[in-house]
């Protein structure tokens, strides 16, 4: 029954961090493309 419980822990816990690395992406990819307006504006003002 250990072997058991320590494998599901393990599922658990990999389950988990695909989660969280798949929400972190995607809080990555929305505050690009939130912030890409002023990026592009203070770029143009830079560069111009």
């Amino acid at each position: 029954m250990k072997t058991q419980t320590s494998f599901m822990d393990t599922v658990k816990s990999s389950y988990l961090v695909m989660v969280i690395a798949a929400l972190g992406i995607f809080a990555f990819i929305s505050a690009v493309l939130i912030a890409w307006p002023a990026l592009a504006y203070i770029g143009s003002k830079l560069f111009n």
